[in-house]
Formats: C-alpha cells, sequence, structure tokens
C-alpha cells in the first residue's frame, strides 16, 4: 500500500511537471482501484441491476480520462472518484427511464443506516431521487452533501472522509447524521 501510494504521488508529480506520458500511466494505475470501487457499489451479487462493475468502472474511466486531472493524493482520487460514479449511475438510470428504475421504490431506510454502512447500487434503491435530492443538499450546505457523496458512491470510512475534507472524525460524524435527518426528510416527501 505505501509503494501503490508513493508510485501515484511520483505520476501526479510528473504529470503536474508536465509529462503527459505520467497522466496515461496514472490512469492505469488507478483502474483497478476504480474497478474494486465500483464492485463495491454494486456489491457482490449485481445479477439483480443490469448495469455491471466493470460497465460502471470503464464509463468512470472514460469520463476520468476527458477530465483535466487534480488528484492531491489517494484520498482525493476517491472523492473524485465519488462524483464521477454518481453522475455515471445518474446518468445510466436516466437513460433507463422511471419504470425501469423501480419508479416509486422506497429510499433505504436512512434511520437504519449505520455511520459504517454504504447502500449498494441496485433496483432497490430510487438513485435518481438521491441525487435530486443531494442537489438540493448541496444547495443548502455542500460539505454535508460531500459527506453523503463520498460515504455513498466512494465507500470512504469516516476517518477517510475527515482527511479528505480536512475535518475532525467527529465532525463528520455529525455531519452524516445531520445528512441523513435531512434526507431521510426529503426523501419522504
Amino acid at each position: 500500500m505505501a509503494t501503490e501510494k508513493a508510485d501515484l504521488t511520483a505520476l501526479l508529480s510528473r504529470w503536474r511537471a508536465g509529462d503527459v506520458r505520467a497522466r496515461d500511466e496514472l490512469l492505469v494505475a488507478v483502474y483497478p482501484a476504480l474497478r474494486a470501487m465500483a464492485q463495491q457499489q454494486l456489491g457482490p451479487d449485481a445479477r439483480h441491476f443490469t448495469l455491471r462493475p466493470t460497465e460502471l468502472a470503464h464509463e468512470a474511466f472514460l469520463r476520468l480520462q476527458s477530465q483535466r486531472l487534480g488528484w492531491d493524493n489517494r484520498e482525493h482520487f476517491h472523492a473524485i472518484v465519488a462524483t464521477v460514479l454518481r453522475r455515471v449511475v445518474v446518468d445510466y438510470l436516466r437513460r433507463r427511464g422511471n419504470n425501469k428504475r423501480g419508479g416509486s421504490t422506497p429510499f433505504v431506510p436512512l434511520t437504519e443506516l449505520a455511520e459504517t454502512d454504504m447502500p449498494v447500487i441496485d433496483d432497490s434503491v430510487d438513485w435518481v431521487q438521491l441525487d435530486t435530492a443531494l442537489t438540493g443538499l448541496e444547495a443548502e450546505d455542500p460539505d454535508l452533501a460531500r459527506v453523503v457523496e463520498l460515504k455513498f458512491f466512494s465507500g470512504m470510512k469516516t476517518d477517510e472522509i475527515a482527511l479528505v475534507m480536512s475535518s475532525s472524525v467527529a465532525t463528520v460524524g455529525r455531519q452524516w447524521r445531520f445528512a441523513k435527518a435531512w434526507l431521510g426528510q426529503h426523501l419522504a416527501e
């Protein structure tokens, strides 16, 4: 793991110094982590959901390639990927249409979701509705929305989120609890 971080840091430094090949090497180096995050998001039994981990990882990879990269470290990479995965999943579900994504399927009961839990992307969750609610939360409090996005779409743990957000674990825990309550209220409407 330490070697992986050092390699990524070296690639980032080379890329920032203008080495164009370092960008491609960087993307190839992070693809396994991207694929693992996609697998985690879709769960161990992704047969019930038509989007496969490889498809999710490939689409996210393509979107990452087309963007100007600005990763500071491994945690920052996970934060960027959380946003990209969110966009890929929501775009995919919008293309599939309302009828195929569960329509009026109730969202996962947020009050039952522990701080260490992460919902799996499947048809039992209305991810488009979550995206809409997250956009509303983002307008009111961007930090709260970021905590939810990092937890739901990158699978980061509270201490990792605190590191990315330059915050304390206690603060992220409070933000998560408040965001759950806010989302629970707005998703119930």
